[in-house]
């Protein structure tokens, strides 16, 4: 949801922002390695990041099962590179079955625009296999022929002290309602964020609005202003509703998964 606030077609995708739960192989020791797309960081402001921010996040809802152990799942993203063109952000979950113990992703973006186009996969403390990046996800399904959809958005912007765990944070708080209305479907969607300057890892807020790759017709009471990390986000869509909730934050996250000589 930011500077392109984007609304995927899959809800998953919202909160695994990508994230990504890979199949396994035939030996579940060695999960196979997770689709990476180039719009898989496109709700985080990666020009705005620094070396060292990082965020984690519960996440609940469907595309997010509780485990066996009766805990919910947590993302963690971490900024842990800042180079001269290209940003890096390792990705871990807890609670998350087995595929994810004990491994990260590591995604390479473009600094001007956020772009995915480098990543690598492997185990915490070892050297990360080189993947490959796919065309963005999420895209609009429409048959060949078929009339452009139109595509609306309703924008509310309010002041908000939310808590997270046992924190209070005076939040700026973003409400949307979107409708996709196409020759095959009628999807609508209203998602909730609340965002505050004091949260590292910061989130990509703006007035433009996309459902499903296609820009909004989008009318606005209040402008998003503040520049800062999610503490909560809603998404409620097609009677299923997905929630993330800050658990900590910081400024200190260090490389957890060597980079190969990745192809130029």
């Amino acid at each position: 949801m930011f500077r392109m606030i984007e609304v995927p077609a899959r809800l998953a995708a919202l909160f695994v922002g990508v994230l990504l739960m890979p199949a396994m192989t035939a030996r579940a020791e060695e999960p196979e390695a997770p689709p990476v797309h180039e719009n898989d960081l496109a709700d985080w402001d990666v020009p705005a990041l620094s070396a060292g921010d990082w965020a984690e996040h519960e996440l609940a809802g469907p595309s997010a099962p509780v485990t066996s152990g009766n805990k919910r799942p947590s993302r963690r993203l971490a900024c842990v590179a800042v180079e001269e063109e290209m940003v890096w952000v390792e990705v871990t979950m807890k609670h998350a079955g087995k595929t994810w113990d004990g491994m990260v992703l590591s995604l390479g973006a473009r600094k001007p625009d956020g772009k995915v186009t480098r990543a690598c996969w492997g185990r915490t403390g070892a050297t990360g296999t080189e993947l490959q990046v796919r065309p963005p996800s999420g895209g609009p399904a429409v048959a060949p022929g078929s009339p452009k959809p139109a595509v609306t958005a309703t924008g509310t912007v309010t002041k908000e002290k939310t808590k997270a765990g046992s924190t209070s944070y005076e939040c700026e708080k973003i409400e949307l309602e979107t409708q996709l209305t196409s020759s095959c479907c009628d999807e609508k969607a209203r998602i909730t964020v609340w965002v505050s300057e004091k949260v590292p890892f910061r989130a990509r807020v703006d007035e433009k609005v996309k459902v499903n790759g296609l820009e909004a017709e989008t009318t606005w009471n209040g402008k998003p202003t503040v520049k800062g990390g999610v503490v909560k986000r809603q998404v409620s869509s097609g009677g299923s509703l997905e929630i993330m909730t800050l658990l900590r934050s910081g400024t200190d996250a260090r490389e957890a998964l060597a980079r190969p000589d990745l192809k130029k």
